[in-house]
């Protein structure tokens, strides 16, 4: 009796790696063996399951994926890479709200890179990411979306602006009430100088914060009973930046531009 399908793709990781390494093209027997670091021996009985599964063909010694094959291991990559983004933080995911994500956005996820989750050390906990200072220096802008005011906000502000940064900023409706209250001064300072965007969000955020530089994306999550904690996420890759643009202008959208206190 044949395996399902689903046994086959998941219960061997060296039938899994054929799959996928077939899936650029057809493979020589030798290629196989350098890329899996194997033996004909231990690779032959894979290969005749996967045979008989119609997911690959052999002519001769060289093995390509069928169109079956090709089908299944596209979804494969798919799923592979979910788990592997929300496997590697599943501690930090599954206990943090993410849930402000839009669900189209976040089906893109696992697509824009790989993720890292850092303890922020309880002295720095209201004090600003300075590595990602420095990304956004290369970069040349800041996007970020927060329900946190950092006491320092406006030296760090113009610090940005001393190196000619682009800087958009979505705030809740209690940022913006403590930052006029509390530090007027400076925060009209920031909104008559007119060289940083402001924006207010009408409704809760349902994360502490989230920035974007051209490198990377930083998430201050909140848990799922709501509460702040000393952790934070970086998802660094190729496409993290451009889809963290579209989760900004997601919630640009839903908000008004700031143009006096």
């Amino acid at each position: 009796m044949k395996k399902p399908i689903i046994e086959i793709l998941l219960s061997s990781e060296k039938r899994k790696k054929v799959l996928l390494l077939l899936q650029d093209g057809p493979r020589e027997m030798e290629t196989l063996l350098r890329s899996l670091d194997t033996t004909r021996t231990a690779l032959l009985p894979q290969l005749k399951i996967l045979k008989e599964s119609h997911l690959i063909s052999q002519c001769g010694d060289t093995y390509e994926s069928t169109t079956i094959g090709k089908l299944i291991v596209e979804d494969m990559i798919s799923f592979l890479r979910t788990a592997d983004v929300f496997g590697e933080n599943c501690d930090y995911l599954g206990t943090h709200y993410i849930d402000f994500i839009p669900a189209y956005l976040l089906k893109k996820l696992p697509e824009i890179g790989s993720s890292k989750v850092i303890n922020i050390d309880i002295p720095d906990i209201f004090s600003r990411d300075r590595g990602l200072f420095e990304k956004a220096v290369r970069s040349k802008y800041w996007m970020e979306a927060t329900s946190i005011l950092y006491p320092a906000f406006h030296e760090f502000y113009a610090e940005m602006l001393e190196h000619e940064i682009d800087i958009s900023i979505i705030m809740t409706r209690d940022v913006y009430e403590k930052a006029k209250n509390d530090y007027y001064e400076h925060f009209k300072e920031i909104i008559d100088i007119k060289l940083i965007s402001l924006y207010l969000y009408p409704e809760n955020m349902e994360f502490a914060s989230f920035i974007v530089t051209d490198e990377c994306i930083s998430f201050r999550l909140l848990t799922q009973e709501g509460a702040f904690d000393n952790k934070k996420m970086h998802i660094c890759g190729p496409t993290a930046s451009k889809w963290g643009k579209e989760l900004f202008e997601y919630y640009r959208k839903r908000s008004r531009l700031i143009i006096d206190v």
